[in-house]
């Protein structure tokens, strides 16, 4: 029996002689084939086929009906890919050619034997399963082309596109040609180039053309392929000409450029961190002699000296010098934040008169409060600076002047929004703007904003570290900046941050800390140890604390400060150190100080500030730059705290009684 599939074959017969019909009915049963039905008329078999399809059809030319075999051959190879053998009487050209047009698999002239009737079948259901599995292999390798992730596409040897996929249509939009598809035309020709060259290229990066929103990046790889294997062309007259194609594959790997760009900028941005943080202590080192001295100069010159006001002037310029300092450190990340509670409605009216003063007469400064309690829980001095930069931002940006509005108050997000780092998440967020009517922000300057000592303005103005310290300070306080701007119609700056969890108490409370006046305290002679690798500040501490009334001993370095320890003939009650020298830190020389003098206690003095993810500095320590008055105050309460428990210490016995009265005091 005739099985296609594990099933008898079945055949329909659509020959409108009954007699004829009944016969080839009776030889098909005969031959082991299953009878799908006999049809008189076109249109009756094509009314069955679409619900119980056979395997193949044999079907006369001629039939009553409106529709005649040619016809319904055709329609039921278009729609229903089954296989006709055409059974006629006819053998002129006219219906030979109208049945090629129809591409059936056998066309037997009647009458016919039985041999050549099974023949014909046999023929055509072999070409019939042929052509199914090649229309199952294509229409599998057609999925795996069009539903590949990557980007597929073909082309011919001068660039144009022969057929893409869906990923390729999404990734090369519109594109019709190799060239419409790169930001760089020249980009397509090299490729093609080598291909025609080499038969292969890739995986390499390309820069493919924008759509108006960002820059995208593919990795490319391509290989030639015949497109006509054998040779010949289309028509298959068998002509030798070269007929390559070029087969691309392509991934969009945008998004990873973006985070390797992102970690390239963060390593550079740790990297100026570093250098900025190194800078800043040097910087510290260098401000913290120049303040000292002038202020040793200007306490000698005395008040009606002719170059006090000049040594003033040095002071005033170092204390500035120490603001730029401060912003590295900040920039660095190095420089721990001092958390307090406090209103930013209330920051922003006590710094109004500030602003006024900064912002000169041609600029009108407006301050809108909330009547929300708009508390966070942040650094003061910070976000005092961070209103401060903005203002003078805004204020630079207004060369005939204007207006700057500051804001402040509480804001609800409903959704997330974009900010300058990233989305900003829903929820309730106190909030400080900045708003000028200046010249507004070009699109393309605005990614580079918050790059440290990137800047608009001209080489003697500005350091270009205003927006990136503002960055800074709001990331510290967990908070988000978000900007907008118009090319003539000002900017607004905006920092959010987290609403406080806790009332203020009264050292939080707007207004600040109430500074302890300082209290310039003598010593009486007890002996200081000072340990710092920087030649001026060394000398300049020896000086302030010899003038403070206290026996200076001093080293360059931790060994010549062990060196001096072991041959010293008063063991000291303080030892000032830098905290990071060359060999050995501050603490691990404190530690061995106070292992041969039990009774000292360390003050350190340092450049850095402690960083938010670092080692915590010790306590108590100094920051350069410092003042006399300020060193003289911590190292009298460290020999006061150090009285309750003094052991007994050596003394020379040649100083006498009064030496020996210093040290008990």
């Amino acid at each position: 029996m005739n099985r296609r599939d594990g099933r008898p074959t079945r055949i329909a017969v659509c020959e409108d002689e009954l007699i004829i019909a009944l016969d080839i009915k009776t030889f098909l049963s005969k031959n082991g084939y299953e009878v799908a039905g006999t049809y008189d008329s076109a249109e009756a078999l094509l009314a069955a086929v679409g619900t119980d399809p056979p395997d193949l059809v044999l079907m006369d030319i001629q039939l009553r009906g409106a529709m005649d075999g040619l016809e319904a051959s055709a329609r039921l190879l278009e729609l229903h890919a089954i296989p006709v053998i055409l059974l006629t009487a006819y053998a002129d050209a006219a219906t030979i050619e109208r049945a090629k047009l129809t591409q059936p698999f056998g066309y037997v002239l009647k009458p016919y034997d039985d041999r050549e009737l099974r023949t014909a079948i046999e023929i055509g259901l072999y070409r019939a399963g042929m052509e199914r599995r090649l229309r199952r292999s294509e229409s599998r390798y057609r999925s795996l082309f069009e539903e590949s992730l990557a980007a597929v596409f073909v082309t011919d040897s001068g660039g144009l596109i022969l057929e893409g996929n869906r990923a390729f249509h999404e990734l090369a939009r519109g594109a019709t040609r190799l060239a419409e598809a790169f930001q760089d035309p020249a980009r397509a020709a090299s490729l093609l180039a080598a291909l025609d060259r080499d038969g292969r290229v890739g995986p390499e990066e390309a820069r493919l053309a924008d759509r108006g929103d960002a820059a995208r990046h593919a990795l490319l790889s391509a290989v030639r392929v015949p497109l006509f294997p054998g040779g010949g062309s289309p028509s298959g007259e068998g002509v030798e000409t070269r007929s390559d194609a070029y087969l691309f594959q392509a991934f969009d790997v945008t998004e990873r450029r973006q985070l390797q760009d992102g970690l390239a900028r963060a390593q550079k941005m740790e990297a100026l961190g570093r250098l900025a943080g190194g800078a800043a202590h040097d910087f510290n080192n260098i401000i913290t002699a120049v303040l000292g001295y002038a202020h040793l100069a200007r306490e000698g010159a005395g008040a009606d000296s002719p170059i006090r006001a000049e040594l003033e002037g040095i002071e005033a310029a170092a204390r500035r010098a120490a603001v730029l300092a401060r912003q590295l450190l900040v920039f660095s990340r190095r420089d721990k934040p001092d958390r307090s509670v406090f209103s930013l409605s209330i920051l922003a009216r006590d710094l109004g008169r500030m602003l006024d003063r900064l912002a000169g007469e041609d600029v009108i400064i407006r301050i809108v409060g909330s009547d929300r309690l708009d508390l966070v829980d942040a650094d003061r001095s910070r976000m005092e600076q961070v209103l401060v930069n903005l203002v003078m931002n805004a204020r630079d940006s207004m060369r005939s002047g204007g207006r700057i509005t500051v804001c402040t108050g509480l804001a609800e997000l409903p959704e997330p929004s974009q900010g300058a780092f990233g989305p900003i998440p829903p929820g309730t967020w106190s909030f400080l703007s900045v708003t000028d009517e200046g010249e507004g922000i070009a699109p393309e300057l605005m990614p580079r904003l918050f790059e440290p000592f990137f800047t608009t303005k001209g080489p003697d103005r500005g350091t270009g570290l205003g927006l990136s310290t503002v960055a800074g300070i709001v990331r510290q306080a967990d908070g988000h900046l978000a900007v907008s701007s118009a090319v003539g119609r000002g900017s607004t700056f905006t920092v959010y941050l987290p609403p406080a969890e806790r009332v203020p108490c009264d050292a939080d409370s707007p207004g600040g800390r109430v500074p302890v006046p300082a209290r310039t305290r003598r010593g009486r002679g007890e002996p200081v140890m000072v340990v710092e690798d920087d030649d001026s500040v060394r000398v300049l501490m020896e000086s302030m604390l010899e003038r403070a009334g206290y026996s200076v001993m001093s080293a360059r370095h931790p060994g010549e400060a062990l060196i001096l320890l072991e041959g010293a003939r008063r063991q000291p009650r303080v030892l000032v150190v830098d905290l990071v020298m060359p060999l050995m830190r501050g603490p691990e020389l404190a530690a061995r100080v106070t292992a041969v003098a039990p009774g000292c206690r360390t003050l350190y003095v340092t450049g850095y500030a402690a960083a938010p993810d670092g080692p915590p500095v010790p306590e108590p320590c100094l920051a350069k730059p410092f003042t006399e008055d300020q060193l003289a105050e911590a190292v009298h309460d460290l020999v006061a705290r150090g009285l309750v428990d003094l052991p007994e210490l050596p003394f020379d016995s040649s100083e006498g009684p009064a030496a020996q009265d210093r040290i008990e005091r």
